[in-house]
């Protein structure tokens, strides 16, 4: 049998099941038998130096991240990119004024808040990277728009069919189209 490898088997008992499996390791330059390697691995998440940059997120991270609650940290890292203050945050985020103040540092808003705070923040992103920059964005979220009735990008943020109006407007400026 020259030219074959021989293999040596190599079982694995799972716990709580009482079965014992035996895998072929392909990773291995012996090709040995071991337990193989998770379906799915997970994502290695990157350090940004952007305090709302929740583009490289899943889906299901985001939603774990609304569901643990967003921390006052987090609030004042955007609060500090953007030009808003507490009453203006107090209004988009559907919470009063002294909530958003008391709160501490590592202390988390509830679910509902959480997750205004990460649309708000998703769109604040985006809108940076459409008018490239958040001097730009930060003075063109307070313009009157046509095509948002004549309105403010920031007057339309209270509603989430408001935030998809503001996230359509940037999609026509990103593209183009008027």
């Amino acid at each position: 049998m020259a030219g074959n490898k021989k293999h040596h088997a190599n079982t694995n008992h799972f716990p709580g099941n009482g079965v014992t499996h035996a895998y072929e390791d392909d990773h291995t330059p012996t090709g040995t038998l071991s337990a193989p390697m998770p379906a799915i691995t997970p994502r290695v998440q990157t350090q940004t130096t952007e305090p709302f940059n929740f583009d490289s997120l899943t889906s299901q991270y985001k939603i774990g991240i609304i569901r643990n609650g967003i921390t006052k940290k987090q609030l004042e890292a955007i609060k500090s990119e953007t030009d808003l203050d507490y009453h203006t945050l107090s209004t988009l985020l559907s919470v009063s004024r002294t909530t958003l103040i008391k709160k501490k540092g590592d202390e988390k808003f509830d679910q509902p808040t959480s997750e205004r705070i990460m649309l708000l923040a998703e769109l604040l992103n985006y809108g940076r990277d459409v008018l490239e920059g958040k001097e730009r964005f930060n003075a063109w979220i307070k313009l009157p728009s046509l095509t948002l009735g004549g309105k403010a990008p920031l007057e339309l943020l209270d509603t989430l069919y408001g935030i998809e109006e503001v996230k359509k407007e940037l999609g026509r400026i990103e593209y183009g189209v008027y």
